[in-house]
């Protein structure tokens, strides 16, 4: 029993490291047998026309890489997620040739293969060429286009994430929203995002109220403090403050005061503001008449000199 339990163990250790050691001596061979690998990417095996053109784009030879990468994307079954396009699509963009290079997908989803386009939009994701992208699940989107992929959660959604990527939080949360409005059960991971971004679109609002109430609650503080300078100013009695005291003192008060009221009249149901705003426009008034009679005498004294 015990001698059967470990000769059992002893094989399993001996082939896992089998398994193990294996694939990595292949793989210490392979970058060296470049013949072989183009006599399977010439027999459409995709996997060994990308690493040609890995091996090629290495090197700088970005043309042959192109070439390379462009007959693993051809070769490979395009019913499906078209992962193998991606590094065609990408350093095609690098050339600055990715209109030529997609024209060929571009033109299958002009001919009504919606597969085509809604992998190929997801392909324009991947190296940030983002509004390409939208085109085509705009419409599949609108069209409600079912993925191949049952799992997969579908071009609205796909739509919504990548703008929200891009700071577009406003069309992310409508499309977010349109998608869950129309299948709840299905669009869940749509709900849920529509949530979250109501959620931080509602925490933005509130920043910015709550910046609009200290600035407005800035002008019916000065109705207040207004007057309470005026006391101490009119204590003062120079030239210059009574001058203040008499004209610009009860204009900046209203000013404040014109500020204040329309939000005041939207927002405040008891006018409890009135309380302190009308005795302090009284009181700055009556400081103006005290700080013109005392102007007065002051310049019928420096007169009579």
């Amino acid at each position: 029993m015990g001698f059967s339990f470990r000769f059992g163990l002893l094989i399993q250790v001996a082939g896992i490291l089998l398994a193990i050691t294996f694939p990595l001596a292949a793989y210490s061979q392979e970058p060296h047998d470049f013949e072989s690998y183009r006599s399977e990417c010439s027999n459409g095996k995709t996997i060994y026309c990308i690493a040609i053109g890995m091996e090629e784009q290495k090197a700088g030879n970005l043309e042959t890489a192109l070439d390379h990468y462009q007959s693993a994307c051809e070769s490979h079954p395009l019913r499906g997620h078209l992962r193998a396009c991606t590094p065609f699509l990408s350093l095609a963009r690098q050339m600055k040739q990715l209109d030529e290079a997609s024209s060929g997908l571009e033109g299958l989803c002009k001919g009504g293969d919606d597969i085509i386009c809604f992998y190929l939009a997801k392909e324009y994701f991947k190296i940030t060429e983002y509004h390409k992208g939208f085109v085509h699940l705009e419409r599949l989107c609108r069209d409600n286009f079912l993925p191949p992929d049952k799992a997969d959660y579908g071009p609205c959604y796909h739509l919504a994430n990548n703008l929200k990527k891009i700071g577009e939080l406003k069309r992310a949360e409508k499309i977010f929203k349109f998608d869950c409005d129309r299948d709840p059960l299905s669009a869940k991971p749509s709900c849920d995002q529509a949530v979250q971004l109501m959620i931080r679109q509602g925490k933005t609002q509130r920043g910015e109220n709550v910046k609009e109430m200290q600035w407005i609650e800035a002008a019916a503080l000065g109705v207040a403090a207004i007057p309470l300078l005026g006391l101490f100013l009119l204590k003062n009695g120079r030239k210059f403050a009574l001058t203040f005291l008499r004209i610009p003192a009860p204009a900046l008060t209203f000013f404040c005061w014109a500020l204040w009221e329309p939000y005041a009249k939207r927002e405040l149901i008891l006018r409890a503001d009135l309380f302190f705003i009308v005795p302090a426009v009284f009181l700055t008034l009556l400081i103006a008449w005290f700080a013109h009679r005392r102007l007065q005498a002051q310049i019928h004294c420096e007169r009579q000199r």
